[in-house]
Order: C-alpha cells, then sequence, then structure tokens
C-alpha cells in the first residue's frame, strides 16, 4: 500500500507530506483548494503524462515521491528483475522531477529508470477512476480476464488443460512445417545433403587433427633434411658400393697388408690402416642406427591438412562445426526421406488434437456463461444499491475470428453491455454510461470483484458526482466494503462519503501573502465531526450539522 507521499512546487502546491493509513481515507476541501493535484501527482508517479506547466512559478522543477509497501505482494518479481529493482526491506519507492525545461528524471529506489517503467509498475500499484477517465474496467480487451478473476480457482484446472492441448497443438503444426516442401526441391536436397554427409564422413577429421597436421609437417620438414646429409654420410662409408670412398680405402688396405708381407717396416702402416676400416665400418653401422622412414610422405601430410582446410571451411570453420553440420544434415535427410509418411501422421494428429481442443474450450466457455449471468445479476443488485433503478448490464460472448481463433484462453472474446434506461437496448459499456453512472459502475464491479483484484491502492476522484441522499449513502457503504480488500482513496464533496473514512485529509488553500499555497492536513476526531458538517450544511459550526455528522461518522465506522 501507500504509506507515504511528498509533493513539493507541484503547481500551488508548495510542500505537502503525509501518511494514509490501510482502509478508507478520504480527501476534502473547497472548490479549487487543489484537491484533483493530489490525484495529478499520484498520476504523475504511474507514468502519466505531465507537462513543465506543473512546476511552481519560480522553482526550477517539481518533485514528487511516494513510498509503497508489500511489494512481494503487489509486483510480480519477474518484473522487478526485468528492471533490475531490489526493493529494499520489501519497500518500493517512487521519485519524479518534472524541470521548468520539461524534461523528467525518474528514480525507482534510487535508481534512475525511464518514465516507461513507471507505467509498467503503476499498473500493479494504483488505479485512478474519475469521472472522465478510460478506466482498465471500461477497455474491453480486459472483460475477459475481469471475469475469469471472477470465476477465480474455478476456471483455473479448465485453463491450464487447454493451454497445455494447445502447446501439443502449436507442436504439431511447428513439425508440420519442417515436412511441407516442393517434391522436386525436396530430391535436390536429399541429394545435396548426403554428398555433404559423405565428404565429412570421408574426411573422419579429428578435433585437433590440424594442429598435428602441422606440427607433423615441420618434422618431417626437419627429417627430410636430416636424411639427406645421413645419406651421403652412409653412402660414403658403405663398403659394398665399389665406387664409395670405404671400397677403395679396404681396397688400399689389402694392397698394404700384401706389401707388409714382403716388407716388414710397413707391418705398422698395413695395423694402423685395417683398425681405420674396423672403425669406419662401425662409425657406419652406428651412423645406420640413426636413419629414420616414416609412413607418410611430406606430400601426403601436406595433402590431408589442405583437405582439412577447406572442408573446414566450407561447413562452418572447424572440424566442430563441421561436426555440427553433419549432425543437422544428417537430421534434415532423415526429416526429408521419410516426409510424406510423417506428413500423413502430423495431419491425422492436428485434426485429433483440434477436437479436442474445440471440446476444451467448449467447456470453458460454459463454464464462462453461467458465470457472466451470475456476475450481472450481482452488478445490476450492486448499481440498484448505488441509485440506478433501472440499469441493466449484461456479459456478451463473441468467438474470435478464425484467423486469431486459438489463444491461451479459448475462442472466447468478452464485452461488458450497459443502459442505464429502461427499455433501452444493451450497448457497449465504453459508449452508454455517463460520467456519474460509470463511475458507480465501476465501483459495483470493483466491489464484487475486490477479493479478485491484485490492484495496491484504488483512487475514486469525485465518484460521487451527479448522486445524493440514499445513493450517497449507498457509495460509502461500497467504499467501506471495498476498503476492506485495498487501500482506497476518495476526493469528495459528500458529507455522507466522509463520514465513512478510516483517516480523513482537509485541502485547504492558503492566500496569505503574495503567493497561493495548497496544504494538506490530518484530520483529528475532532476536525472530522467539523468538515463532515460543513460538507452536511455548508457550516461546520452549525449544532444540528454537527450532531448529525458525529452520527453519520459513528454509524459508518
Amino acid at each position: 500500500m501507500l504509506v507515504q507521499l511528498t509533493i513539493q512546487d507541484f503547481a500551488i502546491v508548495e510542500y505537502a507530506s503525509f501518511s494514509p493509513s490501510s482502509g478508507l481515507n478520504i480527501l476534502t476541501g473547497e472548490t479549487g483548494a487543489g484537491k484533483s493535484l493530489i490525484i495529478d501527482a499520484i498520476g504523475a508517479l504511474l507514468g502519466h503524462r505531465i507537462g513543465r506547466d506543473y512546476v511552481r512559478k519560480d522553482c526550477d522543477k517539481a518533485v514528487i515521491e511516494a513510498v509503497f509497501d508489500d511489494i512481494a505482494n503487489i509486483i510480480p518479481s519477474e518484473l522487478l528483475e526485468e528492471f533490475g529493482i531490489e526493493p529494499e526491506e520489501d519497500t518500493l519507492i517512487l521519485l519524479r522531477e518534472i524541470n521548468k525545461d520539461g524534461r523528467s528524471i525518474v528514480r525507482i529506489n534510487g535508481r534512475t529508470m525511464p518514465v516507461s517503467v513507471l507505467k509498467s509498475l503503476g499498473t500493479y500499484l494504483v488505479d485512478i477512476h474519475g469521472q472522465h477517465d478510460q478506466q482498465t474496467i471500461f477497455d474491453s480487451s480486459k472483460h475477459l480476464g475481469i471475469l475469469d478473476a471472477y470465476l477465480g480457482d474455478q476456471i483455473k484446472p479448465h485453463l491450464s488443460a487447454f493451454s497445455a492441448k494447445l502447446e501439443e497443438y502449436r507442436e504439431i503444426l511447428t513439425e508440420r512445417k519442417k515436412y511441407e516442401t516442393d517434391p522436386e526441391k525436396s530430391r535436390q536436397m536429399q541429394d545435396l545433403l548426403k554428398y555433404q554427409i559423405q565428404e565429412i564422413e570421408d574426411g573422419a577429421f579429428k578435433e585437433d587433427e590440424e594442429e598435428q597436421l602441422v606440427e607433423k609437417l615441420k618434422i618431417l620438414k626437419q627429417s627430410e633434411k636430416r636424411n639427406l646429409h645421413l645419406s651421403y654420410v652412409l653412402s660414403a662409408l658403405s663398403s659394398e658400393d665399389s665406387d664409395s670412398p670405404m671400397a677403395s680405402i679396404k681396397n688400399a688396405s689389402e694392397h698394404l697388408d700384401a706389401l707388409a708381407e714382403m716388407d716388414e717396416s710397413l707391418a705398422s702402416s698395413a695395423e694402423q690402416l685395417r683398425s681405420l676400416c674396423m672403425d669406419l665400418d662401425a662409425m657406419h653401422t652406428d651412423l645406420a642406427k640413426l636413419e629414420s622412414f616414416s609412413d607418410e610422405s611430406y606430400d601426403e601430410v601436406e595433402a590431408r591438412l589442405e583437405k582439412l582446410r577447406g572442408c573446414a571451411a566450407k561447413y562452418g570453420g572447424s572440424v566442430a562445426s563441421m561436426q555440427a553440420f553433419l549432425q543437422s544434415a544428417k537430421e534434415k535427410l532423415e526429416i526429408l526421406s521419410k516426409g510424406d509418411t510423417r506428413l500423413k501422421q502430423l495431419n491425422v494428429e492436428r485434426v485429433r488434437v483440434e477436437k479436442e481442443l474445440m471440446e476444451l474450450a467448449d467447456r470453458i466457455h460454459v463454464v464462462r456463461v453461467a458465470a457472466g449471468q451470475r456476475l450481472s445479476s450481482e452488478i445490476v443488485s450492486e448499481i440498484e444499491f448505488l441509485g440506478l433503478p433501472n440499469a441493466s448490464f449484461e456479459v456478451s460472448f463473441t468467438k474470435r475470428p478464425k484467423e486469431r481463433f486459438f489463444s491461451r484462453t479459448g475462442y472466447d472474446e468478452v464485452e461488458f453491455l450497459f443502459t442505464a434506461n429502461k427499455g433501452e437496448d444493451l450497448k457497449p459499456l465504453s459508449k452508454t454510461a455517463s460520467g456519474g453512472e460509470a463511475a458507480r459502475i465501476m465501483l459495483a464491479i470493483k466491489t464484487i470483484l475486490a477479493r479478485a483484484d491484485a490492484t495496491s491502492v484504488l483512487i475514486f476522484d469525485e465518484v460521487d458526482s451527479g448522486i445524493s441522499g440514499e445513493a450517497a449513502k449507498a457509495v460509502s457503504y461500497s467504499m467501506k466494503k471495498l476498503s476492506r480488500f485495498h487501500q482506497v482513496f476518495c476526493v469528495t464533496h459528500m458529507g455522507q462519503i466522509a463520514a465513512a473514512a478510516d483517516q480523513h485529509f482537509f485541502i485547504s488553500k492558503d492566500q496569505s501573502g503574495e503567493r497561493t499555497k495548497t496544504n494538506v492536513t490530518f484530520l483529528n476526531e475532532e476536525g472530522r465531526i467539523s468538515e463532515v458538517a460543513r460538507l452536511l450544511s455548508g457550516n461546520s459550526s452549525d449544532t444540528n450539522s454537527r450532531i448529525l455528522a458525529s452520527d453519520l461518522i459513528a454509524e459508518r465506522r
């Protein structure tokens, strides 16, 4: 509920701050004192358009601030999360500044927000009802929701079952779209998908293969150079090649051995040469062990790398994207290949589920029609109590147009019809109700739907227009009844209604000095009696009026 309202430099309101209570809060005052400005200020906090002409003369800006508590039970948590708002101790502080240049600044719990956020939150916080306002209750697009709110838990299982069946229906329609295609295009697409699948599967590329191939090419390039040098050395040291240096040295060693047999002085030289041959043979053996051969050539590895990169470029840029493409291609191919059979199955399912949807929608319609009759009867009774004895009210039903036949609420479209005069045709509520009638119809509906209505604060701006006597008394009782479920504010000039207040504020205009300013005063018991007496007779000191005022206040408690 609204626990604090502060207004500064707003039109003729220099400064006003008051703390309303739960229940019925009454605002009264003389004509022109500024009662409507209080409502305008609250409207500004709900995101209503407000101009710079509301900034008090010679001031830079007007400031309106309101504090609401018990937010968890009023505003959906997902909406607060959407706007990044964190209620502090379950409290919401709305502030709006209107600068003299026309700019508005909005802060919610200290954070700057666009005005549009105020509009989104405002629908949950406050509902302002005035003679000339087009309220939610008169918006035909809202009437179905009002009827379902009246039904409460009675309608919820039916809507839940319908919603689940509707989801099944939409899934069937979505799947049907996958199979609905031209036969020739389907064949061409299947051929392309088969080629793409084959190309990716033949490649059989692994996740890190590109990096591995690049590294393998480096190693193979190095290995080729190494093997080239090693081959030259081994060729030179080979004794099997008659043209190699080693074969010549061995041949020389044999000749030197023959010379040593002829000349003993050459024996040492022959021994050295034989030893050298043995060392070179051993070196050849050791070096031969270093020679390595790869199963893959440099050209083969390079070709594999080029194939991988080319395939990746066609299917997403990486092996992972290729695998994802492969999976998607297989699924598409499966869908296309079994399209005719599955499409026939889906058409059968669609007909079955659509029939079941219609049956569920019919049940919802029957429940709503019965509820509409009960609601109409209750509203007529309430309106009669509020002083419109010849009025008629009806809940009208039509089916949605074919193109938007199914919604989560069924096929019903609901509109409230009304006439204030006996014998007149019923017409849409928004087109037939006058200011005073509209206010009382709205009050009647709000009273009936009070338990289901989640709006925290209801504000009624002069709903007593055009009524008097017993009708005013009836309105006061309805207000009191409504205030059991909501925090209610009522701007009134009727003593019978003001007497029902749980808390009474007097709006006055101070014209002392060179400037005019509006004041808001909380009235104690004595003040309430004086103000109700003034409203009844125009004289707050009149003894008879004060006695009547005191009796009315006691009667309305």
